[in-house]
C-alpha cells in the first residue's frame, strides 16, 4: 500500500507545483523521485500501474464530496433502488439521481467525472513513458502496456455511458489541454473498441496468484462484449452512429473464447460468489479489489480502497447480530425488484434481497428515508467481516465487474448457438430442482440479467439498452409522490449532466448536455 501512496503523490506533483514562482523551477526538485525521472524500471512501472488500478475503488472525487460508488449509483438511476439514506437532507445529492432532477453542479457528477479522469490521466501516464522503462522481456512490457490501456478503455466507458460528450485524451494533460473539445460519443465508442482489439494479444491469459486482480485476455474480451452490445442498442440509435470496426460474429467469438478456454466457470452455488470467501472465485473473470488495510479516513476519503457500498447499504438500527452489521441506508430495493423474484423457487432471491422482517433482523424503518422493505445483500457488511480499523471505510468485498454468467448471457443475446444452453445455464444454477426450460429471446434474456445481477449495477444500462421509451417507462414507474417522486425524461438521453465547474474550467469550450440547460 505504501506504493500506492507513493505513486499518488507523485503524479500530483505537476498539479501542486502549478502557480510556482519561476525561480522555483531552477532548482533541483525537493524529492529524490519526480514524474521526469521516476519511469525507469520495472518497479517503477508496477508502481504506475498500481495507481492505476487504485483509481478503481475511487468513489469520492476530488472535493471530498464523496459516497458516489458507480454500482451505487447505477442502480439508484434504475427501477431497482431509490437513495435512501436517512432523510431528505442526508446526501441531497444522492437523492436527485434517483428522482431524475440531477443539478449540474451537483457534487458527485463532478467526483464521478473527475475520479475517472484521473485515472486516465495516470494511464496515460505509464503508457507515454513506456518505452523509457527497462522490463525484463517484451512480453512482460506488453502486458503492462495492456493493462494500462485496459483499465483506461474501462474508464472511458463509465465516461462515455454517463456523460455521451467526453474529451477524449490519449496522452497525459497539460495547460493548453484546458480548452480542449468533447469528442463525438462514436470516437470514444470506436476508440475503446480499437484498444481492446489490440491490446487483447498483449494481455495474460493466466494471472499469478500472486497477482489477482489484474486484467487478463478474457477480461478484455468481456469488455469488449458489453461495450458492443451497449453500442448497438444504445448510442448507435441514440447518437445516429455507424458501424463499429469489429463486427457481430468477431465479438462473439471473443465471448465463446471467454467461455471455452479461459478456465473461468459458473461455480454451481450461486451464493458462494459473495462475502469475502467468495472474493476472487473462479466466475469472476475481473473484479474490483477491495481490501482493508487502508490508509483512508474521513479527510482523505478516496485513500480507502474497502467497498463503500457496504455501509452505504447497511440498514439503521440493527444493534448486535451475529450475522448483519448496521449501516447508512442508502440504495433501499424497490418493491418493483423484491417483486420480480419467484421467491419460493429462484434461489438468487435470497442471497441477493435481505428482507429483515422475514429474517428477523432488527432495524429501525422509520430512520430509513424511502424504506419499501428491502436491502441489497450480496456486499452487505456482515458482522464477521467487520474491519478492525476504520470500519465504514474497509469493507472487504470486491466488486465483479464480469461474471461468467454475464459472459453466457451476452453470447446468448449476440446469437450463439449455444445461446438456448448459456440461457438454460444460468436459469438452472438459480432454479435447480425446481427449474423448466423458458425459450430464449431478447426479453426473455433482459429480465432474467435484471435478476442474476440485482445490485450489482447492471440494471440502468440494460435499460438504456431497451430504449429510452421503455427506460422511462420502467423507471417512472416507481414514482409514489412526496419522499419518492421521479421523473425520467427522455431528452437527456439517459445522461448525467456535464459538471458546471469543468465547463467554466474550460473556458466554456465544454458543451452541456440536452436537458440541463
Amino acid at each position: 500500500m505504501k506504493r500506492l501512496i507513493f505513486i499518488s503523490a507523485l503524479f500530483a506533483l505537476p498539479v501542486l507545483f502549478t502557480g510556482c514562482m519561476d525561480s522555483f523551477l531552477s532548482h533541483e526538485p525537493p524529492v529524490e523521485r519526480v514524474q521526469d525521472n521516476f519511469f525507469q524500471t520495472q518497479q517503477d512501472a508496477e508502481q504506475a500501474l498500481f495507481a492505476v488500478y487504485e483509481t478503481l475503488t475511487f468513489s469520492h472525487g476530488r472535493s471530498n464530496d464523496g459516497f458516489h460508488p458507480f454500482d451505487v449509483i447505477s442502480n439508484m438511476l434504475s427501477d431497482d433502488a431509490n437513495a435512501g439514506g436517512s432523510g431528505s437532507g442526508d446526501q441531497p445529492g444522492l437523492i436527485e439521481f434517483n428522482a431524475h432532477n440531477i443539478s449540474v453542479t451537483n457534487g458527485k457528477v463532478l467526483g464521478l467525472w473527475s475520479d475517472r479522469f484521473t485515472g486516465i490521466y495516470r494511464a496515460n501516464l505509464l503508457i507515454g513513458n513506456i518505452d523509457n522503462i527497462e522490463f525484463q522481456n517484451d512480453a512482460t512490457r506488453d502486458y503492462f502496456e495492456g493493462e494500462a490501456r485496459f483499465l483506461r478503455a474501462l474508464h472511458y466507458f463509465d465516461l462515455v455511458r454517463l456523460f455521451g460528450n467526453v474529451p477524449l485524451f490519449e496522452r497525459p494533460l497539460v495547460a493548453t489541454d484546458i480548452r480542449v473539445q468533447q469528442a463525438d460519443p462514436g470516437d470514444v465508442y470506436a476508440f475503446i473498441v480499437d484498444e481492446l482489439i489490440e491490446i487483447i494479444p498483449m494481455l495474460r491469459e493466466n494471472i499469478p496468484a500472486s497477482q489477482v486482480g489484474r486484467a487478463s485476455t478474457w477480461a478484455a474480451k468481456s469488455l469488449l462484449g458489453r461495450v458492443y452490445l451497449y453500442y448497438q442498442d444504445y448510442a448507435r440509435p441514440v447518437f445516429g452512429l455507424g458501424d463499429l470496426s469489429v463486427s457481430q460474429s468477431v465479438v462473439l467469438g471473443h465471448l465463446e473464447d471467454v467461455i471455452n478456454n479461459s478456465g473461468h466457470a459458473m461455480l454451481d452455488d450461486f451464493s458462494a460468489q459473495w462475502g469475502t470467501a467468495g472474493n476472487n472465485n473462479n466466475e469472476a473473470i475481473f473484479s474490483i479489489q477491495h481490501i482493508t488495510n487502508t490508509f483512508g479516513d474521513w479527510g482523505f476519503l478516496n485513500g480507502s480502497i474497502g467497498n463503500w457500498a457496504s455501509t452505504m447499504t447497511g440498514l439503521r438500527g440493527v444493534g448486535f447480530n451475529p450475522q448483519y452489521s448496521s449501516g447508512w441506508s442508502f440504495q433501499p430495493v424497490t418493491t418493483d425488484l423484491a417483486n420480480a423474484f419467484d421467491r419460493d423457487n429462484d434461489s438468487r432471491y435470497f442471497y441477493s434481497i435481505l428482507d429483515p422482517v422475514a429474517e428477523n433482523v432488527n432495524h429501525n424503518a422509520g430512520e430509513m428515508f424511502q424504506w419499501q422493505g428491502y436491502a441489497f445483500k450480496k456486499f452487505y457488511p456482515r458482522f464477521p467481516d467487520a474491519p478492525s480499523v476504520n470500519t465504514v471505510f474497509n469493507w472487504p468485498y470486491n466488486r465483479p465487474l464480469f461474471r461468467m454468467s454475464d459472459v453466457k448471457l451476452m453470447a446468448a443475446e449476440l446469437g450463439s448457438a449455444n445461446a438456448q444452453q448459456y440461457f438454460d445455464d444460468v436459469r438452472r444454477r438459480a432454479y435447480g430442482d425446481n427449474f423448466t426450460s423458458v425459450p430464449v429471446s431478447k426479453d426473455a434474456i433482459m429480465e432474467e440479467r435484471r435478476l442474476e445481477f440485482a445490485g450489482e449495477g447492471h440494471r440502468y444500462w440494460d435499460l438504456l439498452r431497451m430504449g429510452l421509451d421503455v427506460a422511462a417507462e420502467k423507471i417512472n414507474a416507481q414514482s409514489q409522490g412526496g419522499d419518492i417522486s421521479i421523473n425520467f425524461r427522455t431528452e437527456r438521453l439517459g445522461l448525467l449532466p456535464i459538471p458546471q465547474t469543468e465547463i467554466n474550467l474550460s473556458d466554456n469550450t465544454l458543451v452541456q448536455n440536452p436537458g440541463y440547460n
